[in-house]
């Protein structure tokens, strides 16, 4: 049986119970093949085995072969010879099956090892030292998926990651070729969205669409409304997270999903409110508020809910347009306008083809102040969270707008500002592969978003602790926050 226990991180982690005792291994095994580099090995007697006789036998380990999407791991390859160049690769396929890949040259110590948390890449899909490098560079193979978005809707089965070693420093081209050569060694690594014990839940509630995940037990659990931007559909896997870290989370649909509108249409607040019903009526949701959270035109409704919902307490806004974008908010008998992107953005085309967007500039942005979302009316704290390579919104700026708005105002709740440089649009929890522009079907232009693999991962892993931080506090009173400050700006340099 699989059972649940507490790290010395205060992480989730596995182990299993057979026969009574504890097996300390991870979920699964790793699953490796090995070849030697010697072609024709001499056939020998066990009698006569010695070190000096074995073939070497090259080796990628994976530490642990199986954790949690949003941990790191350790990965080295022994057995090499010395001073030996190799190309790593690691390759997954999304729900939709296209082929995602990233690759890394290494050069072998004298004891024939490469270890990727201490070594530097010397060229691929990044360079210098980054453990993590592998699967946050993880981008379509093939060129003509090269706007595609990783996205994973079957979250309750983890994403299988093959790595792989090569002998000399290949090309992506030579390594999705038909002449491709066999590895050298091949691991397999299992990330897991859903931490064992953590229950699924399709809802249908009144209008309400989307998918309820709980943690293990029996709670109270702090609960929060999980949105994404205007992609549409149904997007369970941060929700999935969230409920591994302890926190029951709601993954909100509000278009493009079920018998819901197939397109952006006019919001209603009625709507959202009823997804926070939902979540307090609910017998194992801390029953004195919600928690909400949003990206890019989710981060828009996470703060107009927070705006004109009393029940909501805590607001994480990721790269929030600070006006209602595209389509209006009707709050009671008052509609919030849309504010089109033709009106708001510097549009810049690039030599892929990619649009760089970047609304609400400065000089523009009078013209819309009576637009912006009166997040002063709000009973929550707030967490801002800015990419400042966003290419998409000007999240930097309209932050900006919105804290000069509450301190305006002498607003009494906490408010915080998270700022990563060289992180872009699209910030997700850890190890999400970095998505530098997609094919985006509502607008049909493929977007581009921005950041650095290196410091967007950094962004990434920084905020989705402050995030499960933040909503602990908040709404189960638990912990502190004290090294952000009250009301404060945090600005953080990255050492990449």
């Amino acid at each position: 049986m699989w059972r649940n226990c507490n790290s010395a991180q205060g992480r989730p982690c596995f182990s299993r119970l057979i026969n009574g005792v504890k097996n300390t291994n991870p979920l699964r095994p790793v699953i490796s093949s090995h070849h030697s580099h010697s072609k024709h090995p001499v056939p020998i007697k066990c009698s006569t085995i010695t070190t000096s006789t074995m073939p070497q036998v090259t080796r990628v380990v994976v530490q642990p072969p199986s954790c949690l999407h949003d941990e790191s791991v350790s990965l080295s390859v022994d057995g090499l010879a010395p001073g030996e160049e190799v190309t790593l690769e690691a390759s997954m396929t999304d729900t939709r099956g296209v082929l995602f890949m990233s690759l890394a040259h290494y050069r072998a110590d004298s004891n024939g090892q490469v270890d990727v948390s201490t070594m530097e890449s010397l060229g691929g899909s990044y360079r210098g030292v980054f453990s993590m490098g592998l699967l946050s560079s993880l981008s379509p193979a093939l060129k003509k998926h090269k706007f595609t978005r990783f996205f994973k809707r079957d979250v309750e089965n983890p994403n299988i990651v093959t790595i792989s070693v090569f002998r000399g420093h290949l090309s992506n081209e030579e390594l999705v070729g038909e002449g491709r050569s066999e590895p050298l060694s091949t691991a397999t690594h299992l990330r897991h969205y859903v931490a064992p014990g953590v229950q699924r839940i399709p809802v249908r509630y009144g209008k309400v669409r989307g998918c309820l995940f709980l943690p293990p037990g029996d709670g109270p659990f702090p609960g929060v409304v999980d949105m994404f931007g205007s992609a549409g559909g149904l997007l369970e896997y941060r929700s999935a997270q969230l409920a591994s870290r302890g926190i029951a989370s709601l993954a909100l649909a509000f278009f493009a999903y079920d018998d819901l509108p197939k397109s952006l249409e006019e919001f209603n607040m009625s709507y959202f409110e009823e997804a926070v019903e939902f979540l307090l009526k609910h017998d194992k949701v801390i029953s004195r508020g919600v928690g909400v959270i949003g990206t890019s035109k989710g981060g828009e409704i996470a703060l107009e809910m927070a705006a004109f919902i009393p029940s909501v307490i805590a607001c994480v806004a990721i790269n929030a347009p600070c006006v209602p974008v595209l389509v209006g908010m009707r709050v009671g008998e008052h509609l919030y306008p849309g504010i089109p992107f033709s009106n708001i953005h510097n549009a810049h085309i690039k030599d892929d083809g990619s649009v760089c967007m970047r609304p609400l500039s400065a000089d523009i942005a009078k013209q819309f102040e009576k637009f912006i979302v009166p997040v002063e009316r709000s009973n929550a704290a707030f967490l801002f969270i800015v990419g400042i390579d966003d290419q998409n919104v000007n999240s930097e700026y309209t932050t900006q707008l919105l804290c000069q708005r509450l301190s305006k105002h002498s607003y009494s709740k906490p408010y915080k500002v998270l700022s990563y440089p060289g992180s872009g649009h699209l910030l997700e929890p850890p190890y999400s592969p970095h998505c530098y522009a997609s094919f985006q079907h509502s607008s049909m232009i493929a977007l581009v978003w921005g950041g650095t693999v290196k410091h967007h991962t950094c962004g990434q892993v920084n905020a989705w602790n402050k995030t499960i931080e933040f909503f602990k506090h908040h709404i189960a009173q638990t912990g502190n926050l004290e090294d952000l400050g009250k009301n404060s700006f945090v600005h953080l340099k990255s050492s990449l």
